[in-house]
């Protein structure tokens, strides 16, 4: 069973943030009735989903500890909240395909390239921490090339002076077999792809971004929550104040709550990487063909 004290010695195990503040987050948090109460020991309250998500909302959300509850309550309401599609049909696809689990039906569109996201941030942020256990996350950028280019060719193209190859595109290096992108069972969180989840704490915003290598890195999507502009509803003269996590975060929590590994094993990130693993190599050969995005 995952108790309050185990989540709060994962997200300081994973994070680095002193377990002292977290605590002190989590207790704000559970005063305010947003996370489980019960007693203490065997009586404790057990941890769910939803009580994880809440914590990081908090952590991610205010800088202030006593505001916990009430900024939980202002992010999980958070609405509006849309997908946008920055690379081409095949990540819109791709995206949408992912979404339909969370009751996303293409149709419901902001604009020629995004779909409208039903419900608040709360659900949304839930349905992204388990989508890192069943395997969704990894499925939606199993069919979306990620490629760089290996520093010793780049040399050797850097050091050629009329060397064609260094002004293309990635998508013809690899059209033309100069570069081939990474088989989706050798994608690893963190070094191919990546999700980055950051909470906007002065005008109460949240961006999702999914990100992939491409000679760099890449962004072939966001889901927002909040206002249109986000962040500079009011202006790109305000200060911005942004706190965020990434995937190997909400697996960690993730599995944790869900009992499959401990609070300290996972302070190592071994049961996430393994986790993600898994998830990738299920990927069957022909999953992806080698073509640009």
């Amino acid at each position: 069973m995952a108790t309050l004290s185990n989540l709060v010695e994962t997200i300081a195990g994973v994070t680095g943030l002193p377990a002292a503040t977290v605590f002190a987050y989590g207790r704000f948090a559970r005063q305010a009735g947003v996370i489980g109460q019960s007693g203490r020991g065997r009586s404790a309250a057990e941890m769910n989903i939803a009580d994880a998500a809440n914590l990081l909302i908090a952590i991610g959300g205010t800088g202030v500890t006593r505001e916990a509850g009430s900024t939980v309550e202002t992010f999980r309401n958070l609405r509006n909240g849309r997908f946008y599609d920055f690379q081409g049909a095949d990540f819109l696809a791709a995206g949408i395909s992912f979404l339909a689990s969370h009751g996303v039906r293409p149709g419901t569109s902001p604009g020629a390239r995004g779909v409208r996201i039903q419900g608040d941030f709360g659900k949304f942020l839930e349905f992204l921490i388990n989508s890192t256990l069943t395997g969704q996350l990894a499925n939606l950028f199993r069919h979306i090339p990620a490629a760089e280019i290996p520093s010793d060719l780049w040399a050797q193209w850097i050091n050629e002076k009329d060397n064609p190859h260094r002004h293309k595109r990635m998508e013809d290096l690899i059209k033309e077999g100069l570069i081939m992108p990474h088989q989706p069972e050798t994608l690893k969180f963190g070094e191919h792809v990546n999700v980055e989840v950051r909470f906007n704490r002065l005008i109460p915003s949240v961006e999702i971004e999914f990100l992939r290598d491409w000679d760099g890195p890449q962004v072939m999507g966001v889901v927002t929550f909040g206002p249109d502009r986000g962040g500079k509803a009011n202006g790109a003269h305000r200060l911005q104040l942004t706190a965020g996590f990434t995937q190997h975060t909400l697996a960690a929590v993730a599995l944790v709550v869900d009992n499959k590994a401990s609070p300290s094993a996972v302070a190592t990130l071994r049961p996430v990487e393994a986790l993600f693993a898994r998830q990738f190599s299920a990927a069957k050969p022909g999953d992806r063909s080698a073509k640009g995005a």
